[in-house]
């Protein structure tokens, strides 16, 4: 029951602790982002240039996951609002597009063969160290990235690289940095303490019934009971409605003629291809280059006199996903491909064959065995998805219709056994009866949908609601009992309402007795003697360092405390320092100098660190320099 108390009061006090401590910097490698809904929509624009909405929701999703996976089931909407991830996201893409525009400022550019090159060197896209083509497509595709959108995010972030590089060329750490920084964090303390507990003086405190009634009036909104409701509801799913569906050929025709564009199809090909590499591991490339291309080149020839393709592919071809079946790649269209190869093959006609093409992939010869053009496909080729459309358009209705005609036989219902029988005469309907329930019990289905939340709360005893449309159906909920918010009756908390003031009490006392009892020590008086006099005893934290985080035996974290590791031979901490209701005093009993013998061992990690942090430092000056130079308007609403 405390346990709670304390956690309404102190949430926000540990997260704003849990920001201060982990700071997530990202600044390169945003990456791509898939195609996605309300991609017009603009949430920043930098010197007249958009950021668009598909590009941070991409990113604050791979904010929240990440913050998810750190903080666990700890990790809510409060603590993102919080960790403002929503602004930081917007930050990130707004610090890219300023580094974009100033490595193009300043003629940095980026060849495609470097581009290809990046791509390669990517582990995801590759199998035991050898980059895979067919994985390379197929991890874009799942992310919904077509190569040509990938090719050109790869660009910008080579630029954003050779950028960065420049700004932080003449950024160094020295040796006498790394020693200040290794004996800095690598110096031990002992520290003697004395601890006053307040938990351990709540028995002596006695509270009177007049001082726990003032309490819960002056804090009542600590002890309010949430409004709970209780509620019978109805769910229509719009796969079960589809079902019912019916339609004519007329209203099928006219679907097609109104949704021409939607049934269009893209110009595709059936190609083929061998494709040869330059050996990765050559000693000169461009020589590589030239003899796989010759190589190449004699197999053209060899086309040419009439060979086979696909015997040639089969022999020479070094793509494993195609060579064994002749290379033959099948039917796709422009965007599935890269760039480089899809700009070859369909310029191409039936049965014709390609030059030399080079990709990042290595050397290609393409043969064309097929082409499709683009255009609408006729209507008994896609009247089954025709169907499937019309279906999913009237099962919003058909949804609406059943809940309705279910609402009116309800009404008329006098007894939940009544209503249970109304509910149970349409087959494709889910209905459910809750019991009492408060907007923050996920568990009821009610409550999960903010929006079904919304409009059950809304109802007054017996109305039933509008029907609220959802992704997957349609409800109705008719309202069946309320408990407004209310302050519980003394005689309900009167016994958690006096723990809380003696604790709280306890606690005060406790860190006036640790004040004057620290005050004596600096008199003078031996801490020994003082605790003795006070029935206290003292101990001893053992050895820690400024690495270690949090002092040993008491939980306090240190890393904001630095006047611990300043203290010294004998002298106090100046400050009480308080922790989970306890008041500790500390005096400096011992210190284990940094040992140099360990410098060395250490030495390249802690310069890799302490340069990291200065990198940090540089970026952040150079970014706030660029934004102080840079028009940046921010889209709050779209946030």
């Amino acid at each position: 029951m405390l346990e709670s108390f304390r956690k309404r009061r102190n949430s926000a006090l540990i997260v704003v602790a849990f920001a201060a401590i982990i700071v997530v910097f990202i600044f390169w490698g945003v990456g791509p982002s898939g195609n996605g809904e309300n991609d017009a929509s603009v949430v920043a624009t930098v010197d007249g240039e958009d950021i668009s909405y598909r590009e941070y929701a991409n990113l604050y999703k791979k904010e929240v996951e990440y913050y998810k996976e750190t903080f666990k089931e700890q990790f809510n909407d409060e603590m993102a609002k919080k960790l403002n991830l929503k602004q930081k996201a917007v930050d990130i893409l707004i610090n890219r597009a300023l580094a974009i525009k100033e490595a193009e400022n300043q003629g940095i550019k980026v060849s495609e063969q470097e581009v290809q090159e990046a791509i390669k060197a990517i582990p995801v896209f590759g199998k035991n160290g050898v980059f895979d083509k067919d994985l390379y497509f197929k991890v874009l595709s799942s992310n919904r990235v077509n190569p040509a959108e990938f090719e050109k995010s790869m660009e910008a972030d080579l630029m954003t690289a050779r950028i960065r590089e420049k700004v932080l060329k003449d950024v160094a750490v020295n040796d006498q940095e790394l020693k200040e920084r290794f004996f800095r964090e690598n110096r031990k303390i002992d520290l003697s303490f004395v601890v006053l507990d307040g938990q351990a003086l709540m028995k002596a405190s006695a509270v009177t019934d007049e001082e726990a009634k003032e309490f819960l009036k002056k804090n009542a909104s600590e002890f309010m009971v949430p409004p709970k409701i209780k509620a019978f509801y109805a769910f229509a799913g719009y796969e079960s409605m589809a079902s019912r569906a019916k339609f004519t050929d007329d209203e099928i025709k006219s679907y097609y003629e109104a949704n021409k564009k939607r049934f269009e199809t893209q110009a595709s090909i059936k190609a083929r291809h061998i494709l040869l590499r330059p050996d990765p591991n050559a000693a000169d490339m461009e020589k590589a280059k030239a003899e796989t291309k010759k190589r190449l080149n004699d197999i053209l020839a060899r086309l040419k006199s009439g060979a086979k393709f696909a015997d040639l592919a089969k022999a020479h071809s070094q793509d494993p996903g195609s060579a064994k079946q002749g290379g033959d790649l099948g039917w796709f269209q422009r965007g599935v491909m890269i760039k480089a190869f899809e700009d070859a093959a369909f310029p191409l006609n039936k049965g014709e064959v390609s030059g030399v093409v080079e990709t990042e992939f290595g050397f290609h010869i393409i043969k064309v065995e097929d082409k499709k053009e683009g255009g609408a496909s006729p209507l008994k080729e896609v009247e089954p998805l025709i169907k499937q459309a019309l279906a999913g358009d009237k099962a919003k209705g058909l949804a609406r219709e059943a809940l309705m005609a279910l609402d009116a036989k309800v009404a008329q219902a006098k007894t939940p056994e009544e209503m249970k029988k109304a509910a149970s005469s349409d087959k494709d309907l889910k209905s459910m009866f809750t019991g009492f329930f408060s907007e923050d019990d996920m568990g009821v289905e009610l409550a999960k949908n903010e929006q079904l939340r919304a409009v059950s709360f809304s109802l007054a005893p017996g109305q039933p609601s509008r029907v609220v449309e959802t992704e997957d159906g349609a409800y109705l909920v008719r309202l069946l009992e309320r408990k407004d918010a209310h302050v519980p009756e003394f005689s309900e908390v009167a016994s958690e309402v006096k723990d809380i003031i003696a604790e709280e009490r306890a606690v005060r006392e406790a860190e006036t007795r640790a004040r004057a009892l620290l005050e004596r020590a600096k008199k003078g008086e031996d801490i020994s003697a003082i605790a003795k006099s006070e029935k206290l005893k003292v101990e001893q934290s053992g050895y820690f360092s400024r690495t270690d985080g949090f002092m040993p035996r008491t939980g306090i974290f240190v890393g904001d405390k630095e006047g611990f590791f300043t203290l010294t031979a004998g002298a106090y901490f100046p400050e009480v320092v308080s922790h989970n209701g306890r008041h500790f005093i500390f005096r400096l009993s011992g210190v284990k100098e940094a040992d140099e013998a360990f410098f060395e061992p250490r030495k390249e990690e802690l310069r890799e660190r302490l340069l990291a942090e200065k990198h940090d430092q540089a970026l952040s000056e150079w970014l706030k320099g660029l934004r102080e130079k840079s028009k940046i308007t921010i889209n709050e609403k779209a946030l």
